[in-house]
């Protein structure tokens, strides 16, 4: 199960990144208000899925560091 987690946080990150490199662009076409809404929106969404990314690596670790620790 925590194989099918890790998929879907990376192709959410990745849908994100490209969800943002295309705010992106738009923002430095027109620099209007809703196109900086919408780069801000994208980028939030890539700091809340890095951090989820994030805890799970730490967990997987931690789980083998004990894992390591009982041999």
């Amino acid at each position: 199960m925590e194989n099918f987690d890790r998929d879907d946080i990376h192709d959410e990150l990745s849908k994100a990144y490209v969800e943002y490199f295309q705010m992106n662009d738009w923002w430095e076409r027109n620099r209007s208000i809703r196109a900086y809404y919408a780069v801000q929106k994208t980028v939030r969404k890539i700091r809340k899925l890095a951090k989820l990314r994030n805890q799970q690596i730490k967990a997987q670790h931690d789980a083998k560091r004990e894992e390591r620790k009982g041999n």
